[in-house]
């Protein structure tokens, strides 16, 4: 029950903030180091949220709202770089990781496991970080996709 609170409170904290700095013109890298500073607060670090909660809950309404805003015809153009991007660069992290891991100290199947684990990225980080990029629509396109196709670890 108590992650069922936590989980209002940071919403509707999340709501305020941003229509709070939105009427403040504050960028939202303030809502961040606010978030942060809240979250080294007394009594708010210990919480712990049940992964079924991320999964059930939070992942589906990311996925959803990229596939809203996701090019279909754009898609289909970009389909030979896309499906190269969502197996082969997620196998070669897995695999760089894999090898400064066993470097670190890992034996070699902890360190391709956590290669694994670590290797995917979601579609709402590369969509923030590819529009940053200086690329233009298609490898912005092309890069979302692969996001959402990715492998599953």
């Amino acid at each position: 029950m108590r992650a069922l609170e936590v989980l209002v409170v940071v919403g509707v904290l999340v709501l305020a903030g941003t229509v709070l700095a939105r009427r403040l013109r504050l960028p939202l890298l303030v809502l961040l180091a606010l978030g942060t500073v809240v979250g080294f607060l007394p009594g708010v670090g210990g919480v712990e949220m049940p992964p079924d909660v991320v999964l059930f809950l939070f992942l589906p309404a990311l996925l959803y709202w990229e596939s809203l805003t996701i090019s279909l015809r754009q898609i289909r153009a970009d389909l030979r770089v896309i499906s190269l991007m969502s197996v082969g660069l997620v196998l070669v992290t897995a695999g760089t990781v894999a090898v400064v891991a066993h470097a670190l100290g890992l034996s070699w199947p902890m360190a391709f496991v956590l290669g694994a684990v670590l290797a995917p990225t979601d579609a709402t980080a590369v969509s923030t970080v590819a529009g940053l990029l200086p690329a233009g629509p298609a490898p912005c396109c092309a890069r979302r996709a692969w996001s959402t196709t990715a492998p599953p670890s």
